[in-house]
């Protein structure tokens, strides 16, 4: 047993590093902002806690690979805002200032029953927008599992009782947290009066999707990369919007979240039916 879960840990740590399950706690993080912006009535507080303390779990269990490189790049900027560098002093208080703003914005929200668009509000909502191009992101993660195959040091049982399950179950979860981010957003739409608008941010949401997956499986930028060099991303992005091979794959990539989406509504709006169905007593065979 224990020559077993040193190959699984062998194969997490050495060769895969767990992306998969940080990519998931980033695809998360849109979902819990949906339900906070959009859709604060319509879950219970202890079942939201739930869900952030489940994808803080998530969060840990996937950064932990890579924690030595994550402890190694703070290590060197404190060493930078010891030796008095300019440029470390300003990331760090702007690194803090900003987690102090989220923080105290999502606790006025966690006690705001009824989310009104306040500044908080708005604030909030370019977070949610920023990071929700992670939850379809993890449909790019496949790279990975095609990778730890390839490199032949991962036992075959491994891959076929661990990986791959556990990469259906991470892209469905990541990608379906998506879906859920998206129809949060429609029944707000519609609930504002404005449902002729559903499709086109439904729309605007899946380029916007596409624009970020490509930033971040090819030039490997993240969305806190925004925040921490907002002159870098935006000058990258358009820099791909000009270019004839990116913006192919943006198109590409909107096609297949527009196509992939849809389905994945119906078949989440058709699960909520039949619940809704056996509730009442209802029989959805007759």
């Amino acid at each position: 047993m224990g020559s077993l879960l040193f190959d699984i840990s062998t194969a997490f740590t050495n060769v895969y590093s767990g992306w998969i399950l940080w990519n998931l706690f980033l695809a998360f993080v849109p979902l819990i902002l949906s339900f906070l912006l959009f859709r604060r009535k319509t879950i219970a507080q202890a079942w939201l806690w739930i869900l952030m303390g489940l994808t803080s779990f998530i969060g840990v269990v996937g950064l932990w690979p890579r924690l030595p490189r994550v402890m190694a790049s703070q290590l060197s900027l404190i060493q930078g805002v010891m030796l008095g560098e300019l440029s470390a002093l300003l990331k760090l208080s702007w690194l803090v200032a900003i987690a102090l703003i989220l923080l105290t914005i999502n606790f006025l929200l966690m006690r705001q029953k009824e989310p009104t668009r306040t500044w908080k509000w708005w604030i909030m909502l370019a977070v949610f927008i920023v990071f929700l191009p992670n939850a379809p992101y993890v449909l790019t993660d496949i790279i990975h599992l095609i990778r730890g195959i390839s490199s032949g040091q991962i036992p075959t049982w491994v891959v076929a009782l661990v990986f791959i399950p556990l990469h259906t179950i991470a892209i469905l979860l990541g990608f379906q947290a998506y879906v859920i981010s998206l129809l949060n957003q429609s029944a707000y739409l519609k609930q504002r009066g404005i449902p002729q608008y559903i499709l086109p941010a439904e729309l605007l949401v899946h380029a916007l999707s596409a624009v970020g997956i490509y930033l971040g499986r090819f030039i490997r930028l993240n969305s806190w990369d925004l925040v921490i060099d907002p002159s870098n991303v935006v000058l990258t992005t358009l820099n791909s919007l000009t270019s004839r091979w990116p913006m192919l794959v943006i198109m590409v990539t909107f096609v297949i979240l527009t196509v992939l989406y849809w389905i994945m509504k119906q078949v989440t709006l058709g699960l909520k039916l039949r619940i809704h169905y056996a509730r009442s007593g209802w029989d959805a065979l007759t």
